[in-house]
């Protein structure tokens, strides 16, 4: 029996007429295809077709993934500085996850009124419900981290398990290492994008099993190589010429990547050979069946998915696919998720819809921040409750009364099914997840909307605690690292692009020199920002083989637009000619 009758009645002879066919995206005017699988899924979790393409749909959820920002925000009783990653000018207050977990926020609440916008009323509780500061799975050791599963003696990491390193996002199992963007099982390297078990080594991208090389893209089993692209067991190779053990060891003693000035001529070198001399597969996939997207590690069935780890099964449009998630769609962070829709960050829940950062929620909708919730609609920062909206205890009758009236009425100003307003996102607009890992423009954000902030704002960048008549400026920095001397360390360094201060950490400093890695001059965001730029996109584009001319599906890459692309056929032929 229904618990939604007249919801249901609404809804039904919307999905019953739904056709497949070309649609305009409602914020961007883009054209896009609505398919039968598509209708499918609107069909299987009983949603309104959606008005925007599937490409906005992951920059609107995006737009609250962290990406990679550090804020002090303030804490929620005390009003003092507490590191975070929601930026106090969204309004929204933090407590340090040991206290935001040890308390019930279930007396923080609102009488739903059918008479007012219903995310009026969400976005008002949502100032008074403090977040979690960091969202930490596991508690870092003398690290500054967010989302941590277990950093130690780390710095600046967000969703990482690592030892005594330093800015990276995703980065797994790696340690001694330092500027690494989704990549694992690595050490003593710098500057590594969607790379795994990486030895040695500086400036790698879409590579595996390398070490003591320098510039790569796309190799395999690869060492003493400098400058190499599609490569597979190759040794001593310089810019994809092959060299002598005696010529590539001399070169080699030549160049001094402890100077920026010498790392930036050869990465133009680089860049010269990804453009004009290297291909790109389609998809970065590995040992996926019946799957469409791009780094699917041992997908199944999962189409238009971005990003998994081995088990991901029946997905649609959804991405960071990580743990064994079932039937998600338009999801974005399923994790061990299933039959959960437009949602970010849920993992651990089933039948979720249109939700955040909701752990072990089920058969709930527009959860923000709840765990262990059943049955729910409308609730911020609540943990093991059944039928309540907007933090409300109601009886099981008249939570679902009121529950059918709301989502009709949603149905009706045509906002039920779409996800939550930009507005209650709390994250800095030019650092979020649509900008970082969407690939989101000025354009697509203003679009989108939000919140417009200054990020110096309510503190948020401690300036008001820094001594700025100390401060240098990014150009002052030195070239190399032999230059870099002690008098550095700590000193707030002006970056006039971010308009943001940083400093070199002694830690950091000692990591430089004992690997002779150049002196950085961007605000360490920036750095990270440029490095996520280098790979691919989560949003898809038709493309055609630059061999065979067959159409393809390719994931967006902003530095690489006009790459050469090949079909996964006529990419294997590619390497085994070579």
């Amino acid at each position: 029996m229904s618990k939604t009758p007249n919801y249901d009645a609404k809804i039904k002879p919307i999905l019953d007429v739904l056709q497949p066919g070309e649609r305009i995206c409602a914020i961007t005017g883009e054209k896009w295809m609505m398919g039968e699988e598509e209708i499918g899924w609107y069909k299987k979790f009983n949603m309104p077709p959606s008005k925007l393409s599937q490409n906005t749909r992951w920059k609107w959820e995006a737009y609250y993934d962290i990406g990679y920002q550090f804020w002090w925000n303030k804490h929620f009783d005390t009003g003092k500085p507490v590191l975070s990653f929601h930026h106090p000018a969204t309004g929204v207050r933090v407590l340090p996850d040991k206290e935001w977990h040890a308390r019930d926020f279930s007396n923080i609440q609102k009488p739903l009124d059918l008479n007012r916008p219903f995310f009026d009323q969400m976005q008002a509780l949502l100032r008074e419900v403090p977040m979690p500061a960091t969202f930490n799975k596991e508690e870092p050791e003398n690290s500054i981290a967010l989302f941590s599963f277990g950093d130690r003696d780390s710095y600046f990491t967000f969703a990482c398990r690592s030892a005594r390193s330093f800015f990276l996002i995703g980065a797994f199992d790696v340690e001694d290492t330092s500027a690494v963007f989704l990549s694992s099982e690595s050490s003593k390297s710098h500057s590594v994008l969607h790379s795994h078990r990486i030895y040695n080594c500086r400036y790698v991208r879409e590579s595996f099993d390398c070490m003591d090389s320098v510039f790569l893209f796309d190799c395999r089993n690869c060492k003493n190589c400098f400058g190499a692209s599609n490569k597979r067991n190759a040794e001593y190779v310089w810019f994809n010429e092959q060299l002598s053990k005696s010529e590539w060891e001399r070169r080699r003693a030549e160049v001094d990547l402890g100077s920026r000035r010498v790392v930036e001529d050869h990465m133009r070198h680089f860049e010269k050979l990804l453009l004009e001399e290297s291909v790109w597969p389609e998809s970065f996939n590995f040992g996926s069946e019946d799957a469409i997207g791009d780094y699917l590690n041992q997908a199944t069935r999962c189409y238009y998915c971005f990003d998994s780890e081995k088990g991901a099964v029946d997905n649609y449009w959804s991405a960071w696919m990580y743990g064994a998630p079932t039937q998600n769609a338009f999801c974005w962070g399923a994790v061990n998720s299933s039959e959960c829709y437009l949602c970010v960050s849920s993992p651990e829940s089933s039948r979720l819809k249109c939700s955040y950062r909701s752990t072990r929620c089920e058969q709930s909708e527009y959860l923000f921040g709840c765990i262990d919730c059943v049955n729910c609609f409308g609730c911020i920062g609540i943990k093991n409750k059944q039928f309540c909206i907007l933090n409300k205890q109601y009886s099981e009758e008249d939570y679902w009364n009121l529950v059918d009236q709301l989502k009709c009425q949603l149905l009706e100003d045509g906002s039920y099914g779409e996800y939550f307003p930009t507005t209650m996102a709390t994250t800095y607009v030019p650092e979020n997840g649509a900008v970082l890992y969407a690939g989101a423009s000025e354009s697509d954000m203003r679009a989108l909307g939000g919140l417009v902030f200054d990020p110096e704002s309510e503190g948020a960048t401690g300036k008001d605690r820094v001594d700025l008549a100390m401060a240098r400026r990014v150009e002052e920095i030195p070239d190399s690292i032999d230059d870099l001397s002690d008098d550095w360390i700590g000193v707030p360094i002006y970056d006039s692009h971010t308009k943001r201060t940083f400093a070199f950490l002694k830690p950091e400093v000692e990591y430089y020199r004992k690997m002779r890695i150049a002196p950085p001059a961007e605000h360490f965001v920036l750095r990270m920002k440029q490095l996520s730029d280098v790979g691919q996109k989560a949003q898809f584009i038709h493309k055609h083989c630059s061999a065979c001319s067959k159409e393809i599906v390719v994931s967006v890459n902003l530095r690489y637009p006009d790459r050469k692309i090949y079909c996964r056929d006529c990419y294997l032929t590619y390497l085994e000619n070579r």
